[in-house]
């Protein structure tokens, strides 16, 4: 792999493509934006309620990072305001959600790095 290949390479794995739902852009995938989708979950929610907060939330930190923290705070007004967001979509739009979710997340586990194998056998550390 030449330098160039390399560089291109570190650099695809920082630069993620905007997302869009219903033409709302959603923000990137992030530990901070899992952090948030934690704090507004219980156990006994059911998959579609997770990929509903998924974007909902992705696209409340798009438009406004310090509201929708405040949001995920309040755990009550957050589902109010998911319930109504969500009133109008369609089972289209919640097949389209469900993919574009699992399309987000299998991205996010995907590993990007290639191990390089060292040409020096490991020897006896010794008392180096």
């Amino acid at each position: 792999m030449s330098d160039q290949d390399l560089e291109a390479e570190l650099n695809s794995a920082f630069v993620s493509p905007d997302r869009y739902f219903k033409d709302q852009r959603l923000a990137p995938y992030t530990e901070g934006s899992r952090l948030l989708l934690l704090q507004v979950r219980d156990d006994a929610d059911s998959s579609i309620y997770f990929i509903w907060s998924f974007i909902y939330v992705h696209i409340l930190l798009a438009k406004d990072k310090k509201a929708a923290i405040r949001l995920a705070w309040n755990k009550d007004e957050f589902r109010e305001k998911l319930m109504e967001w969500s009133e109008d979509m369609t089972p289209e739009d919640r097949d389209t959600a469900g993919l574009l979710v699992a399309s987000i997340l299998g991205e996010a586990n995907k590993s990007r790095v290639a191990v390089i194998p060292d040409k020096k056998p490991i020897g006896d550390p010794g008392n180096a």
